[in-house]
């Protein structure tokens, strides 16, 4: 049974300057019937934008606390010893796309391409982009996915920044101590924005490999893979179909697998025994060699395959369909691929794989805990009556914030009892699995930014607040998101001068 949250309290919250929308005068005078979290009937919720709980920790952290804007959270300072500044320039812009078998994509994209141009860096660098906006009518920004930026880069519109309207710019700038497998997307009306192209990938590679490779190491081949789906054409990088590469014997291949959409993809590797060396980027703690098994992967989320390539053809298998994919070939290219039926291979649990290592705060020992049931229900969201994807019976604004103090180790409890799959991602933070449905991992700790809560699933999950924000939590399913289903985990005395009713609208 789900833990319930040790204080149902709720109270006000931080002094956000914002003006009176008709969204939330609305919100404010009508109210509406909403079902109620623990089902015990149907009631009137009049929910404060402003209200948060508090997770049975204190309302407002020990001592004297100036209020801090996330406005003055961003990053500064330079590269690390030998790092370099990558300065990137993206322009949001319609355009006519047309893929590899001539299928034409009417999209919304980063400089005319699909997906948009792979940024690249090296631990310790520092990441400059400037977004521009040329006729995306309704506004962009740039999220980073699963990095954990300043919150003041972070891309939430009437969050953390206003978004981009067309000819205006932003800059956003951090330094890349982050490595592994990323991603960016707009999140602004980020349904439909990514759905349509607004996306691109996010690789920081350690600075010890560089010189590795500068110092004579083995053939390598590491392809950034992400996979996107438009009016139901698969597109794996930049191609719809299968793509071909050639690996000779002995290579060390890495497959950056990223999610973009916004339900799992299923994928498989044929030919070859091969390793999960990374989840959302983090790298998991001996993992083992693995053949014959089926990948769920989250959308949002990214794994990182590792192999060495064999002296026959080697097949990615996305959603069983064996039209669909990568193939790589050794030197001998002209040898048609031998690709298996996938379709019956186990599912890995990746709560079982690896092996457990020391981890750095008790989970048990949380400061704060709070309780997020999702479901339907009737509920307001952004001003109107809504058949709802709810947290808690409430729709996104009228969900309390969740209040941390800087240095709490916070836990929650994710209880889907609806008939859809929930993809649930935290900014700014990992988070620590816990347990899933009462049963703790066996294998390496697993740190996700975005984890799969499935029908009748209770998912229990940790982290550390040391990252200062007001942060989105929201399903990454990214039509529930617009139908209600985020909130906001908001620290201590943080504040945001762009806050509006919708704020953070997916």
């Amino acid at each position: 049974m789900a833990r319930e949250a040790r204080d149902e309290g709720v109270l006000e919250g931080p002094d956000r300057r914002s003006v009176l929308t008709r969204r939330r005068f609305v919100n404010a005078t009508v109210g509406a019937a909403v079902v109620s979290a623990g089902g015990t009937g149907a009631g009137l919720a009049f929910g404060s934008t402003d209200s948060v709980v508090t997770g049975g920790g204190p309302a407002h952290s020990s001592g004297s606390r100036t209020a801090l804007s996330v406005a003055d959270l961003r990053s500064s300072g330079g590269p690390s010893p030998g790092g370099a500044v990558r300065r990137h320039v993206l322009t949001a812009k319609t355009a006519t796309v047309r893929l590899d078998s001539g299928r034409e994509i009417d999209a919304w994209t980063y400089d005319g391409r699909l997906p948009g141009p792979a940024i690249t860096a090296t631990e310790g660098d520092v990441v400059e982009v400037t977004l521009r906006n040329d006729d995306i009518g309704d506004g962009v920004t740039l999220h980073w996915h699963g990095y954990d930026v300043a919150c003041g880069e972070d891309g939430v519109p009437d969050l953390t920044q206003h978004a981009v309207a067309p000819g205006e710019e932003f800059v956003y700038r951090f330094r890349a101590d982050q490595v592994g497998t990323y991603w960016y997307h707009t999140h602004e009306a980020s349904d439909p924005g990514v759905r349509k192209g607004l996306y691109g990938t996010l690789v920081v590679t350690p600075r010890e490999a560089q010189r590795a490779d500068r110092d004579g190491g083995g053939e390598q081949l590491d392809l950034t893979l992400p996979v996107h789906t438009f009016a139901g054409a698969v597109v794996v990088g930049n191609r719809d179909g299968r793509a071909e590469h050639v690996a000779a014997p002995g290579t060390a291949v890495r497959l950056r697998l990223v999610n973009t959409d916004s339900d799992p993809h299923r994928v498989a590797l044929t030919g070859t025994a091969f390793r999960v060396a990374a989840v959302d980027g983090r790298d998991l703690n001996r993992p083992g060699r693995i053949r014959d098994v089926g990948l769920r992967l989250p959308a949002g989320g990214r794994y990182d395959l590792v192999f060495v390539m064999p002296d026959t053809a080697v097949a990615l298998v996305l959603d069983n369909d064996r039209g669909t994919g990568v193939s790589l070939h050794p030197d001998d290219a002209g040898r048609e691929p031998r690709t298996e039926d996938t379709s019956d291979w186990p599912e890995l649990d990746l709560l079982r794989y690896g092996a457990p290592s020391r981890l750095p705060f008790d989970p048990d020992a949380a400061d704060r805990e709070f309780t997020l049931v999702l479901d339907r229900a009737v509920a307001m969201v952004d001003g109107r009556p809504s058949y709802a994807q709810a947290v808690n019976g409430r729709g996104h604004p009228s969900i309390p914030d969740l209040l941390v103090v800087e240095g709490d180790v916070v836990r929650f409890t994710v209880v889907n009892r609806s008939l859809e799959t929930h993809p649930w991602h935290l900014h700014g933070h990992p988070v620590l699995i816990v347990s899933r449905d009462g049963a703790r991992p066996s294998g390496s700790p697993l740190w996700m930014d975005t984890f799969d809560v499935r029908p009748g699933e209770v998912w229990e999950v940790a982290f550390k607040a040391d990252n200062p924000g007001i942060w989105m939590n929201h399903c990454h399913n990214l039509p529930h998101a617009e139908q209600g289903m985020m909130l906001h985990v908001s620290y201590d005395g943080v504040t945001t001068p762009f806050a509006d009713a919708h704020a953070g609208h997916g």
